[in-house]
């Protein structure tokens, strides 16, 4: 007479210290969106475990039907304050950040892509409440985000990736330029700089060489303004890791393609007592109405957390 078949598995059974090993390979998205609802014993340490929401990366999975916002809120909820490391493409805001920093105080890395509705207002607010974040990256964000601001925010930054996508156009250069004088001037402490696609000019490349004296790796890859002449190299010379203007982008994190664009798309940057502001001259105004009133709560919100 033929064995019954064996019984299947008891999946709902396994043992926390199982379900965290298994949760923590899976990832954020997944254990968020699947694994974590199976039954109730996996959505109990699912959601009962801050340990396993330290690390939050919502990197590479964007989803435009999925409430991305939601997703990362009940992820920094689950981390219980304990959150470490965040990262996010696309969907991330100032609204966002503050979110967060009204619910951790020892964030240490901060990595964003693509996340053009950030501000310094947000990484300020979370300044205020992670100022020991050692790691940031800001990867074709808003250009309009201080690194004077960001530097004060968090005066421990030890690696900052600001990077960019280069565009075959006549630009200026000169808000690129200002960034660079705002990291030279305000992050003493930084080991790690990456400025890809950047158009930054030997100056203010300079200035950042000559007063951040603990940096040990800098990334120049695509910034085509930079000359490679014998005073640069001179002063790279300590340095134990320099990426050239046309050194390989095989192992880039991100695409790398230059982009050729009408002149007229793009907006002008015009400067006011240090204030860059926006027009597209050939498209007429902007209503930014709902901008400014987004601006304002913040404003509200900033005030509160210095409380």
């Amino acid at each position: 007479m033929a064995s019954p078949p064996p019984s299947p598995p008891d999946w709902a059974g396994l043992p926390d210290d199982a379900l965290l090993t298994v949760f923590g390979r899976l990832g954020a998205p997944e254990v968020l969106m699947g694994a974590g609802v199976v039954c109730r014993n996996w959505l109990r340490v699912a959601t009962g475990e801050p340990d396993l929401w330290r690390r939050v990366d919502l990197s590479d999975c964007f989803d435009p039907t999925i409430d991305m916002v939601a997703m990362a809120c009940a992820a920094v909820d689950r981390a219980d304050g304990r959150l470490e490391h965040f990262a996010a493409d696309c969907f991330v805001t100032d609204a966002l950040l503050f979110y967060m920093a009204k619910r951790t105080n020892g964030l240490k890395s901060l990595r964003l892509v693509n996340c053009m509705k950030v501000s310094d207002k947000g990484l300020v607010a979370l300044g205020k409440r992670s100022p020991h974040l050692e790691e940031l990256e800001l990867t074709t964000c808003s250009i309009y985000i201080s690194m004077k601001a960001v530097g004060q925010a968090f005066p421990q930054l030890k690696r900052l990736r600001l990077n960019n996508r280069w565009v075959n156009v006549e630009c200026e250069e000169q808000f690129d330029n200002h960034r660079a004088l705002d990291i030279a001037s305000n992050m003493p402490e930084l080991r790690h700089l990456q400025l890809f696609a950047n158009r930054l000019r030997n100056s203010a490349l300079a200035a950042i060489l000559d007063n951040c004296p603990h940096l040990e790796s800098l990334d120049l890859r695509q910034c085509f303004n930079i000359h490679i002449d014998a005073e640069l190299r001179a002063k790279c010379a300590r340095l134990r890791d320099v990426r050239l203007p046309k050194d390989s982008t095989n192992d880039y994190d991100h695409e790398a393609y230059i982009e050729t664009l009408e002149l007229n798309s793009l907006p002008l940057l015009f400067a006011h007592d240090g204030v860059f502001t926006q027009q597209y001259p050939f498209h007429g105004s902007i209503d930014s109405d709902e901008d400014d009133q987004e601006d304002q709560d913040l404003d509200v919100a900033l005030g509160h957390l210095a409380l």
